[in-house]
This record gives structure tokens, sequence and C-alpha cells, in this order.
């Protein structure tokens, strides 16, 4: 019997830093947060109002969380939806990064990065080789 060529799906992702990421968005955001500098702890699990959060990001210095919502099945909708109260009620800084964000993920993150980090604490990066950028752009 002849085995058919099924190809193979990569389901996880080496990060510049080191992290080992699920998805190609994953991949994009912890490597622009390693670009920009930023340390970051990728996924651990915190307690808010006694029910656990599995977060995607974790920036220490600043206190904030970020989330990255690749998915859109009805199950991944209801915990999203349960995450958000959850970061709410626990009044926790998080940035949410929708699929859509990543057409322009350095524009996008960094500005709301800036919404909670001091103003221009962010220096501009060239997206493709993390170049910090002059006045002019």
């Amino acid at each position: 019997m002849l085995k058919k060529n099924i190809p193979k799906i990569a389901t996880s992702f080496k990060c510049l830093d080191g992290h080992v990421v699920r998805s190609k968005g994953e991949l994009i955001i912890d490597n622009h947060l390693h670009r920009l500098g930023i340390e970051h702890e990728y996924e651990n699990t915190i307690r808010v109002r006694g029910m656990p959060i599995k977060y995607d990001w974790y920036l220490p210095k600043n206190e904030i969380y970020i989330e990255y919502w690749g998915y859109h099945g009805k199950d991944y909708m209801k915990r999203k939806e349960e995450k958000l109260r959850l970061y709410r009620k626990g009044k926790l800084k998080l940035i949410s990064v929708e699929d859509i964000m990543l057409k322009d993920i350095y524009t996008n993150l960094e500005e709301e990065l800036n919404r909670y980090i001091e103003k221009n604490i962010l220096k501009k990066h060239c997206p493709n080789c993390g170049i910090e950028l002059d006045k002019r752009f």
C-alpha cells in the first residue's frame, strides 16, 4: 500500500529570542517585541478573582498583558469573552491583537503599546530589518 504524501504542518515556531510559540501570528508578535527591546514573558498562568487565565505575553516592566486572538470558532470566542471579562474585573492592562492587525503589526502594536508606555519611549523601527529609524519617519 502506498502512503499518500501528506504535507507536514508546523505546530510550533521558534522566535528570535528562543521562545517557542504556537502560530505564525504569535511568531510575528514575539519577534517584534524582541526587536523593540521590550522584555516579555510568553505563556504563563495567572489568577484573577480565583480564576486562572493563561496569557499569551506579559510585559513585566509595564505590567501589560497581550492576547493574540488568532482563531474564530464558537468555543474559542466564548473563551475569549470570558478572558476579556476577567481582565476587566482584575483591572489589568490588556492589549488585544486581532488577526487583521497582523497586516501592519509594526504600526498597530506600537500604537497600542504607546497607550500604556511612557509617551514616545518606543522608537520607530524598520519592519524588515528592525533598525531604528530617525525622525524623518
